[in-house]
């Protein structure tokens, strides 16, 4: 009887084989799994800045506009606004210093940049609760104080400029990759923002 020890030529090939095949598959599915968690972390990132406007509002948090220490705080209502025709990389955080419930120029008190690659893709209204409302260009995510109120608008189909209520009673903002991955963050009129 012939005692042997160590691999055979054919066992050590089918192993390196398996391992390439391993390793191969495992590196296909990381660059994936990297593009998908990019839109992730992108669509995480635009709900908290979207709960960081809530929270300031809810706490009464005051705004000096020109950094003057003389001037008095604004103590208003604190929104969120995208317009996708405008930009599809950056939303501004802003401070409705007027009470009219809409983003105008020179309330912006941040703007916020989305990161790797990622664009808005679109915004949308309704779409949680009816498959009939679609795409606008405009939305303004407004948080009043002192009360928990959520004022929704959205510019175009059949919400347009109005403040949305009972029929319209959720915004989207739909986020892509470059590989075409997609999430979606939805703010409801209760106040309630989610990531799906």
């Amino acid at each position: 009887m012939k005692n042997s020890r160590g691999f055979t030529l054919v066992e050590m090939l089918i192993v390196i084989i398996i391992i390439s095949i391993v390793t191969t598959i495992s590196l296909v599915g990381y660059k994936n799994y990297g593009a998908r968690l990019n839109v992730r972390r992108s669509a995480n990132e635009v709900a908290l800045a979207i709960r960081e406007a809530q929270a300031n509002a809810l706490a009464v948090k005051g705004y000096n506009h020109d950094n003057n220490s003389g001037t008095p705080l604004l103590f208003t209502s604190w929104g969120v606004y995208f317009n996708k025709t405008v930009s599809t990389t950056q939303f501004n955080i802003f401070v409705d210093s007027d009470g009219d419930k809409s983003y105008d120029s020179g309330e912006s008190v941040k703007t916020v940049n989305i990161m790797n690659s990622i664009k808005i893709f679109d915004l949308a209204k309704g779409r949680k609760t009816s498959e009939t409302d679609g795409s606008v260009d405009r939305l303004d995510i407004i948080y009043q104080r002192p009360n928990p109120d959520t004022t929704l608008k959205a510019d175009g189909g059949t919400c347009s400029g109005a403040v949305i209520s009972g029929t319209c009673p959720d915004l989207e903002i739909i986020l892509q990759g470059p590989d075409g991955g997609q999430r979606t963050v939805v703010v409801w009129s209760t106040g309630q923002i989610s990531v799906e």
